[in-house]
């Protein structure tokens, strides 16, 4: 995460854009996206309103750099666990890493809960519009590395069939709506959220007719 300058701390030339960056992603951490403007960060950071608007054209435009740190963070998680080009040896690896995967994505969301919903809203909408013109952002994605994953399973042989597209939605799905319904309280168990993004992989996993003895929680060494 970027780091905003101490306020009053008068900012070096060509300091601005990523102060201002950094000051929107404190607001969103905070929770404080609905008051946050342009014209009070201009106020807080010590600069004028006229230096804040040659960077970002409105609010929106600075809530999308910071959904786009966030997809970037989300990416690394991710990417940690099965790089591109990186293949499951063993069974009990991939299901180790399709329960790493559910437990990052919930570990994600409740650790940044502001900055969730925006990357999945609006703001988000806005911002993949734009990355899905980055060649590089495009190459390997968060949901190619969980249908590379799902299919070394496969390859493995720890599923009956050969998983589709919707397999993969399927999985994103579920996980995604566990963190969704924990966040929104409706989840009475989400204190324990490593065991419901494990479990909601378990169902996924199970869906696709993975073998029942590797549904236990594997270590990923």
């Amino acid at each position: 995460m970027l780091k905003s300058c101490p306020l009053g701390k008068t900012l070096r030339r060509g300091d601005l854009r990523d102060a201002l960056v950094a000051y929107a992603q404190a607001e969103t951490q905070a929770g404080h996206i609905e008051t946050m403007s342009l014209r009070a960060a201009a106020r807080d950071l010590g600069v004028s309103s006229g230096a804040v608007y040659r960077h970002f054209a409105d609010k929106d435009e600075l809530l999308k750099a910071v959904v786009h740190l966030g997809f970037l963070d989300l990416r690394e998680r991710y990417f940690a666990i099965r790089a591109e080009n990186d293949k499951a040896t063993s069974a009990e690896q991939a299901v180790a890493r399709a329960f790493a995967f559910g437990q990052s994505y919930v570990a994600f969301a409740s650790e940044n809960p502001t900055l969730w919903r925006l990357m999945f809203g609006r703001i988000g909408v806005m911002c993949r519009d734009e990355q899905v013109k980055d060649e590089e952002m495009m190459r390997y994605t968060i949901l190619d590395a969980v249908a590379h994953n799902i299919n070394d399973l496969h390859e493995l042989g720890a599923l009956t069939r050969k998983p589709d597209i919707q397999d993969v939605r399927f999985a994103w799905s579920a996980i995604h709506g566990a963190a969704d319904l924990a966040q929104s309280g409706v989840r009475h168990d989400h204190a324990d959220m490593q065991l419901v993004a494990k479990e909601t992989m378990v169902r996924s996993l199970r869906s696709m007719g993975c073998r029942e003895e590797l549904l236990v929680e594997p270590t990923l060494s």
